[in-house]
């Protein structure tokens, strides 16, 4: 079996990716460590393989876009009409710029030995789509290999592209201030620091109003639609007062919507709702959804641009591209007239259910 990469660095006492510096000439290796790592691939009898020559403009070849999933049943899920987008935008920015782009999935628990079956860094870069972790990143950029955060965001510097979730969610709660609405509930996902822009973006907007938020307004919930429409059922029954809801995302908007319906409220009639993606699905629910839109296709290019970027300078500024948005008003929003006296009116029979018999 050839010597590989990986055999010669352990055996000169390097990184991976000090060692991968060696074979494409990078001018930030001392000359001692080079005299190491190609002592060790004569030793070993490694051969590098024949590269194409860089461009100065052409930094990346191929391109991998490696997506987290926990269960393989659930990466069409999780693709769907969003990340679906998003990959669109990537394929066609890699066809424009002649990048080879390969499709790969991973298991948290099996990152380094994925890795370890991707082309060499060099002239690959990759895209982490998902929820990986700082860990992830650093392992990442153990083995040499620019990369870019897509739609997700650590605590170290890296670079990353996403929507800006802070403002999307300031125009979601301004339009249902404008509505009249003051008790706003906001349904939550998973704590992320995509979701936390969210609710940063939800608080802050209730304070320039001169509300304050309310932690009974909080709703979590999972992503899934079930999920979703089970908390908000609980929050239905509950006498909060809320006369609207923004949502974490759209999918989770659809199970507000069978929350309502269960509850025996109208959507854009009785009670208001906004969502966060704007996905295909969002205009053709029987009450059409208002919701944040966010740029998918142009989110998958800026990230292609932004790794060819990384990978042609590797010591450049990080950068965090944010994504402009804007709100898509549909019917879903409504005047909280209505929306109060409904509400009121289903926690009283709520309350009225829950009192013990006499007798």
């Amino acid at each position: 079996m050839p010597t590989s990469l990986r055999e010669v660095a352990v055996a000169a006492g390097v990184s991976l990716s000090t060692a991968s510096r060696v074979f494409t000439n990078a001018a930030t290796v001392s000359p001692e460590i080079r005299e190491r790592v190609l002592a060790a691939s004569e030793e070993l009898r490694y051969r590098p393989r024949a590269r194409v020559p860089r461009q100065e403009t052409q930094a990346l070849r191929n391109l991998i876009f490696l997506v987290r999933v926990h269960n393989r049943a659930g990466l069409a899920a999780m693709l769907g009409d969003f990340y679906g987008y998003v990959l669109q935008g990537v394929e066609a920015e890699c066809r424009r710029q002649r990048v080879s782009m390969r499709f790969a999935l991973d298991d948290d628990s099996l990152l380094e030995s994925q890795l370890e079956r991707l082309e060499p860094p060099g002239d690959s870069g990759i895209l982490l789509v998902g929820p990986f972790t700082a860990a992830d990143v650093a392992t990442v950029q153990r083995f040499g290999y620019p990369l870019v955060l897509l739609n997700n965001v650590v605590e170290q510097p890296v670079d990353a592209v996403l929507p800006d979730y802070f403002l999307g969610a300031q125009l979601a709660v301004r339009h249902l201030l404008a509505a009249g609405h003051r008790r706003i509930a906001y349904l939550h996902g998973r704590d992320r620091y995509t979701t936390r822009l969210r609710q940063q973006g939800y608080e802050t907007a209730l304070r320039e109003a001169g509300i304050t938020p309310d932690p009974q307004w909080l709703v979590s919930s999972s992503m899934s639609p079930q999920a979703a429409r089970e908390a908000v059922v609980e929050l239905l029954r509950r006498d909060t007062g809320c006369t609207a809801l923004f949502c974490v995302n759209d999918v989770s908007a659809y199970g507000a919507l069978l929350a309502l319906a269960d509850e025996g409220l109208i959507p854009g009639a009785d009670f208001s709702l906004v969502g966060f993606d704007d996905v295909d699905l969002s205009a053709l629910t029987t009450t059409s959804l208002t919701t944040i839109h966010v740029p998918k296709l142009e989110m998958g290019a800026l990230a292609v641009r932004r790794l060819q970027e990384r990978a042609a300078d590797a010591d450049g500024p990080i950068q965090r591209v944010l994504l402009g948005v804007h709100l898509v008003a549909r019917e879903t929003v409504c005047v909280p007239t209505q929306a109060t006296m409904r509400s009121r009116a289903r926690a009283q029979e709520t309350q009225a259910r829950q009192q013990p018999s006499g007798g």
